[in-house]
């Protein structure tokens, strides 16, 4: 199960490998051991070996695979850091989606980096997290970018959406469906006059510039699908 380093490692960053698949935690110790500032105390295939190798060896820093047999990486990593709270913990995966960077981070990976693109950048994403801060791989970094960036256009939809009154926000959800100014008037018992001023100050207030805009404000919104 563990396969220690050779040499003195007490002046060495000391760093766990745990990934089920042989072949690559052999090409990343070779890649770490490389720099003479690591050494690779330990290898893991799974979640349960990750968890006793981690309480026998305390490495200063953790790189777990996400998606291991057994125990996974993301369930290891709260047992790990409910043994020692201290652990740093790098995330490995070959995936990207938000929602699994999310998770991880919640569980409480200081870090996350892709696999296609981990070379060099493992290297310094382990120096970073062993500083106390956090690491993404590039790509990583701008989904959170652009998931802050839909955040912030959401929270914008909605506070617009909250300056308007009850009629308004009725006439606004007929527009999203695809319904005309005259389609409302008629639905709503309204002069096709009131209708068209009412839609211009929707737009006025939610900042809209067509229908279009209309309509993708409401699908944010969760309004129409």
């Amino acid at each position: 199960m563990t396969d220690q380093a050779k040499g003195p490692v007490t002046d060495r960053i000391t760093v766990l490998l745990a990934d089920d698949h042989a072949l690559v935690r052999r090409g990343f110790r070779r890649l770490l051991e490389d720099d003479d500032e690591l050494a690779v105390v330990g290898e893991a295939s799974n979640g349960e070996e990750a968890i006793a190798l981690a309480a026998s060896l305390a490495p200063h820093v953790i790189v777990m695979d996400c998606a291991m047999p057994g125990t996974s990486g993301l369930a290891a990593i709260k047992v790990i850091l409910e043994q020692r709270p201290s652990a740093r913990i790098l995330m490995l995966s070959m995936h990207s989606e938000e929602t699994l960077v999310r998770q991880a981070m919640a569980s409480g990976a200081r870090g996350y980096v892709l696999k296609n693109s981990a070379g060099e950048e493992l290297i310094e994403a382990i120096q970073t997290v062993l500083r106390g801060m956090a690491f993404f791989s590039p790509a990583v970094a701008r989904i959170f970018q652009d998931g802050v960036a839909r955040l912030q256009d959401a929270r914008k939809t909605t506070d617009r959406y909250e300056s308007l009154t009850d009629r308004e926000r009725q006439i606004y959800q007929l527009l999203a469906e695809g319904n005309s100014n005259k389609d409302i008037a008629n639905r709503l018992n309204l002069s096709l006059h009131t209708v068209e001023t009412h839609r211009w100050r929707i737009m006025e207030k939610m900042d809209l510039h067509g229908t279009a805009e209309l309509v993708l404000s409401a699908v944010r919104r969760g309004l129409v699908t």
